[in-house]
């Protein structure tokens, strides 16, 4: 049960709610965030790119 809901945290949760965050981002800061966020929450994809 507990690496379902992990699993569905990593490929759901955080995307979606990232995504939701990152459109709000510029209505909170008043300027566009200087970098595009990755909603990569263990660094996984950061591995496999520099392998």
């Amino acid at each position: 049960m507990s690496k379902i809901l992990k699993n569905a945290y990593k490929g759901f949760w955080v995307p979606v709610l990232g995504r939701l965050v990152a459109k709000l981002i510029p209505l909170l800061e008043g300027k566009d965030p200087e970098k595009t966020p990755t909603y990569d929450i263990d660094g996984d994809k950061k591995k496999i790119r520099n392998s």
